[in-house]
């Protein structure tokens, strides 16, 4: 059995804590190191050398524990600037944001925060100054909310620090400009337009277009999808995860309305078995680029070596990728399907939003729209109107 020490006892796997009491407040620092019997008596005599430095007057907490948190209360405040606060808080914290989100958050700190308000001590920054930076900026409501989320949540943890008071956006309400931005273009392509693309490739792009195209799978969703995501007895796939281009590593799927199981029709079905025979035996990712022999990673590859020249060789005018999401669904909705059976293919979060994105259709693929009405309303029907 170890010793018993007083103020010394293990952190974690790798580090030690040390207690003691500072100007009045309990502090507990770290030191990095195995808690091995060596290193814990070594420690033990470290704090008492600490000890003797708060008695006689000489003991400087932040040159002693550089990298504690704490070292900020026992200097004027004054002193801690946004800037460096900022960026300790957000190395600390950047493991917990998703890869797809890191790149834009640090973008956030290092480009935008940091130089617009490092330059403060933290204690002076006010509701004033953030309000006036939010005024010069061209950014939507929703944009200019993801950017101070990692400002607030920073200064709550300064709040909880005891640097500050409050937090200068505690209880704020901001908004941002209205842009006048162009709605995104829901351009399907028609049943002939698809046969079309589908003739023109063959193999693994065959088999992927297909997929694409019958089940609305976002190009982050179909890239992910392993061969144990498959229910062959069932004819299904389960959506559960996700890779997108500035992600590195796969990730989770867009929403929590995202997870969900996709029925396969038989076209899709026969994608899937005739697409065994290139990787199936590696029992990874279902989909290879063919041009590499190794799984997707994002959308720009796909769309710049594979889509691109599907569409110049089927002689078929270019539109996005992703709008073979935008077909299943709207030919799923022209077909009859029911809206709600669409919307949770799709993974929306309700049928409403399904609906509201898709009512429109393809006029070549419902040439009688409309003829109910007209024959309803037709002088030999037989339909009467009430008069009032």
């Amino acid at each position: 059995m170890g010793k018993k020490r007083t103020g010394v006892s293990k952190g974690s796997a790798n580090s030690i804590v040390i207690s003691f009491t500072y100007q009045g407040r309990r502090c507990k620092p770290r030191v990095w190191g195995q808690p091995t019997e060596a290193n814990l008596a070594a420690a033990l005599k470290f704090r008492r050398r600490v000890l003797d430095a708060i008695e006689d007057g000489t003991f400087d907490y932040s040159t002693t524990f550089p990298k504690d948190k704490q070292r900020f209360l026992f200097s004027p405040t004054s002193a801690v600037k946004v800037n460096q606060y900022l960026s300790e808080w957000y190395e600390g914290h950047k493991h917990n944001y998703a890869e797809s989100s890191l790149e834009k958050n640090t973008n956030i700190i290092y480009n935008q925060l940091i130089p617009t308000f490092g330059k403060y001590p933290i204690e002076e920054l006010k509701w004033l100054d953030i309000k006036k930076w939010i005024k010069k900026q061209s950014n939507t409501t929703k944009t200019l909310s993801n950017k101070l989320t990692l400002l607030n949540q920073a200064l709550d943890e300064a709040v909880d620090d005891e640097l500050i008071a409050v937090n200068p956006l505690y209880g704020k309400k901001f908004k941002g400009k209205i842009l006048s931005k162009k709605a995104e273009v829901i351009d399907p392509f028609s049943t002939k337009e698809i046969r079309l693309i589908l003739n023109s490739c063959e193999g693994q792009l065959h088999n992927l277009f297909t997929l694409a195209f019958f089940t609305g799978l976002r190009i982050s969703e179909y890239i992910a999808l392993t061969w144990n995501d498959i229910d062959w007895a069932n004819n299904r796939l389960h959506v559960n995860k996700a890779m997108t281009q500035a992600a590195k590593v796969v990730g989770l799927p867009k929403t929590s309305t995202s997870y969900r199981w996709v029925k396969l029709t038989e076209d899709v079905i026969t994608a899937l078995k005739d697409q065994k025979q290139y990787t199936y035996l590696q029992g990874q990712e279902i989909f290879h680029n063919p041009r590499l022999n190794k799984p997707w990673k994002g959308d720009q590859a796909i769309r710049k070596t594979a889509w691109t020249p599907t569409l110049k060789k089927a002689e078929i005018n270019y539109r996005y990728p992703y709008q073979t999401r935008h077909t299943f669904a709207s030919l799923a909705i022209t077909s009859g399907e029911n809206i709600g059976w669409v919307s949770k293919q799709m993974g929306h979060k309700d049928a409403g939003f399904t609906y509201r994105t898709y009512a429109s259709f393809i006029d070549e693929d419902a040439p009688e729209a409309g003829n109910k009405f007209a024959s309803l309303m037709s002088p030999k029907s037989e339909l009467k109107i009430a008069a009032k």
